[in-house]
């Protein structure tokens, strides 16, 4: 990185992760903003169950 981020890791993480999945552009409309928002908290979600479900199926797989 060129640029050195100061700050929370977690949050720097998010954003880059944001950036890089669904970049926003300053020509979007209102709608299309709307959209890739909602798209990438939705990938957030399903990541997270998805996590989750890993975590109970190796409970009981020990």
């Amino acid at each position: 990185m060129k640029d050195k981020k100061k700050g929370n890791w977690l949050k720097n993480q998010y954003f880059d992760l944001k950036q890089t999945l669904i970049p926003t552009h300053p020509n979007d409309s209102p709608w299309k903003k709307f959209g890739k928002q909602t798209a990438f908290f939705m990938f957030l979600t399903l990541m997270a169950c998805g996590a989750i479900a890993m975590l109970i199926a190796v409970s009981f797989a020990h």
